[in-house]
């Protein structure tokens, strides 16, 4: 192990709290408190969006900004599946049900590498939907 590296075994958190706050809360809103999980990551943002720590800032934009166009997305293109279809046209539901699912847990697999790399105190960029990394 190099030297730069946090030793897992015996820090309980290496990385930044808020950092790691901001990933959790983000998964927290994906999978256990919709809407309330996303509330509490709004608070953050707003109250510490201008964090002395770049590392702290890098992780509540991409939380914040992939919460908002993943919702978007979510209940937009949603909603559109079973307003093109109907809600009576079970192709609607099949179609529905599996984009709902597969770009749910998708967000779900990059808030979890999102979280990792907060708590490994490293910068982290959302595929696709994350904006740029500031250089």
């Amino acid at each position: 192990m190099s030297h730069d590296e946090p030793d897992l075994l015996k820090e309980n958190m290496p990385g930044p709290p808020l950092a790691v706050a901001a990933e959790a809360l983000f998964l927290i809103n994906l999978m256990i408190l919709p809407g309330v999980g996303f509330a509490l990551l709004m608070l953050l943002w707003l109250f510490k969006r201008r964090h002395p720590s770049p590392l702290v800032r890098n992780h509540l934009q991409q939380t914040v900004t992939v919460s908002i166009w993943g919702g978007f997305i979510l209940v937009g293109l949603s909603v559109a599946v079973f307003l093109l279809g109907g809600f009576d046209n079970p192709w609607s539901w099949v179609i529905g049900v599996l984009y709902f699912v597969c770009l749910h847990a998708t967000l779900i697999i990059f808030g979890v590498m999102g979280l990792n790399a907060a708590i490994l105190q490293r910068p982290y960029r959302y595929p696709v939907l994350g904006p740029r990394l500031e250089d």
